[in-house]
């Protein structure tokens, strides 16, 4: 939802969008280079790179398509000079860096949360930006759009997968929810529960470098006080360690809430099945006299 409010701006202006895929390289360039690191270096442990291989899926790697759409964003003018460093970058650069190297295993909340966005969101990021790079060319009323201006609109390339069809990409998000299927079957519990907890830091790290954002770029106070109450009231938070035993995945995620809701829904409806049945019992012998009775007679 934060990025999705803020998407208007980065159409209308080139350095507002600019400094969003620059923020978000930043993001997957960091944990790609670290998932790409123990992949390849010989030094780490066979249980490690097993888990990660689930996952190591090359072709949905976004560095590069980054670069190449920051490559088609430049400011309007010399005088919108483009940020380089920035604290939020750098935070989110150095936690990576440090979460990734101390317990690899989290690089799966990575691969999970960013990848499946992109899945995800990502596709309506992708035709919101294809309709404005189309309006753009000015067209007359009647003429068709050239099906190669929404296929090379600039900043698109970060939600292609190598020219794949929509069932390929289909596919290759299948493929990424089998691997993270069978990574987590050789999680321990402890690693499970931490690999949880940095899933909710993901969506912290977003949240601070959509902040810095928002300084950078100017974003409405209107827009930022749309999604101030709704990320005050969604943030992620990690179920308890006791909630988080091995089973079904679905099953894994449940808080005391919920399951308290459960049970109290069953116990109403067990009750209900239970006065129905009473009443079919008490009944029945009544309508068993009344046949006899009228069989006498």
């Amino acid at each position: 939802m934060i990025i999705m409010s803020r998407l208007p701006l980065g159409l209308k202006n080139p350095k507002a969008f600019h400094e969003g895929l620059t923020s978000f390289s930043v993001l997957y360039s960091t944990f790609e280079a670290a998932l790409d690191s123990h992949i390849r270096n010989p030094s780490t442990p066979s249980r490690t790179r097993a888990i990660l291989e689930h996952v190591y899926i090359p072709a949905i790697h976004r560095a590069a398509t980054f670069e190449a759409d920051l490559t088609k964003y430049s400011p309007l003018s010399e005088k919108d000079e483009l940020t380089k460093g920035t604290p939020a970058r750098s935070y989110v650069l150095n936690h990576i860096r440090r979460a990734t190297t101390e317990t690899p295993h989290v690089l799966l909340a990575y691969c999970h949360c960013l990848y499946m966005a992109l899945f995800a969101g990502g596709q309506h990021i992708k035709a919101a930006i294809a309709r404005s790079a189309v309006r753009k060319l000015d067209l007359a009323q009647h003429q068709a759009v050239p099906e190669e201006a929404k296929k090379s609109a600039p900043g698109v390339a970060l939600f292609s997968f190598d020219g794949r069809s929509t069932k390929e990409e289909q596919e290759l998000r299948q493929k990424l929810r089998d691997g993270i299927r069978q990574a987590e079957e050789l999680l321990t519990p402890k690693e499970r529960a931490e690999v949880l907890t940095e899933a909710c830091e993901v969506f912290k790290l977003t949240r601070r470098l959509v902040d810095e954002l928002d300084g950078l770029c100017g974003t409405a106070p209107s827009v930022l006080v749309a999604t101030k109450q709704y990320t005050e009231s969604e943030s992620p938070t990690v179920p308890p360690v006791e909630s988080q035993v091995s089973g079904r995945s679905w099953m894994r995620g449940w808080d005391k809430k919920r399951v308290e809701m459960a049970v109290k829904g069953f116990v109403c409806v067990s009750l209900m099945v239970g006065y129905f049945v009473y009443l079919n019992l008490t009944s029945q012998p009544v309508a068993t006299e009344g046949l006899a009775e009228g069989n006498g007679n």
